[in-house]
């Protein structure tokens, strides 16, 4: 009887001591070498402003005109003008103001009528670039008569009315090349302005803190990107408003040597009707 109590003594100890080993091994890391740890670190809140109350990073329009300088304020002029210059460009070089088609055919009908009188009403009441152009060839036919349609005299005159009327507009669109070369430069002379003042910082306070003189790099930045945004649009400008100038110059020369075409034959044909 005492042996058999002892062995239940015996098998209810290490029953003990087996759970004890279990409930042990529960507080050990029972991950294989060589696996990842996971660390829950938090996570910065990118809507809370930064110690300082420093900048995000994100610059607007009026603070990169005040980053760049006293010489964004001449290119922003400029651009207003380039702006000015284009829209008074898109309403004046219009084929109206040179010759329209109606109007031509209404000059048509008179030369072969060579009714010289009807011709000057019409054109004193359409001020236009043909009607410069045939007032100058009308006066000089009137002063020296028919005979004068061939001369080499009317058509330098009709040329030279051509030139006159366009002077103001070849000036106009000239402004456009001057601001697409000035531009750069204005750029380049903010950029060099930058320049000398982050040398200068930087030869008084050293390098020990860059934001000293970052502020005259972002100046040299952008005022080189602002003279070129300024040039480029001014470049095309430039090209496309001379090409069409040329092109309804042309049209409107073309139209007045027609019309004295058709005055011409209209002469000869009254002269051999008086002949015969």
């Amino acid at each position: 009887m005492m042996r058999k109590k002892y062995v239940i003594g015996v098998v209810l100890l290490a029953l003990s001591a087996g759970f004890s080993e279990l409930k042990a091994q529960d507080d050990f890391d029972l991950g294989l070498p060589g696996d990842a740890v996971e660390v829950n670190v938090p996570v910065p809140n990118s809507a809370a402003p930064t110690p300082g109350g420093a900048s995000s990073g994100e610059v607007n329009l009026l603070e990169m005109i005040q980053a760049g300088g006293w010489s964004m304020w001449v290119l922003g002029t400029m651009s207003l003008v380039v702006i000015g210059l284009l829209v008074f460009c898109c309403i004046d070089l219009q084929r109206k103001n040179f010759a329209p088609a109606d109007y031509v055919q209404a000059l048509e009908g008179d030369m072969q009528a060579a009714d010289l009188d009807g011709a000057m009403y019409k054109i004193n009441v359409t001020p236009n670039c043909l009607s410069s152009v045939m007032t100058e060839a009308i006066q000089c036919i009137s002063d020296r008569g028919y005979e004068s349609i061939d001369s080499e005299k009317l058509s330098e005159t009709m040329a030279d009315a051509s030139i006159d009327f366009n002077r103001g507009r070849v000036r106009t669109i000239n402004y456009f090349s001057i601001i697409a070369q000035a531009a750069p430069m204005m750029g380049l002379l903010g950029t060099v302005s930058g320049m000398i003042g982050a040398f200068a910082k930087l030869s008084s306070g050293g390098t020990g803190d860059p934001s000293a003189f970052a502020g005259n790099i972002s100046e040299a930045l952008i005022t080189t990107a602002t003279g070129l945004v300024v040039a480029l649009p001014a470049i095309f400008c430039y090209f496309i408003f001379r090409d069409r100038l040329q092109q309804l110059a042309a049209e409107t020369d073309k139209g007045a040597g027609r019309l004295i075409s058709t005055l011409r034959r209209t002469v000869v044909n009254c002269e051999a009707g008086e002949g015969e």
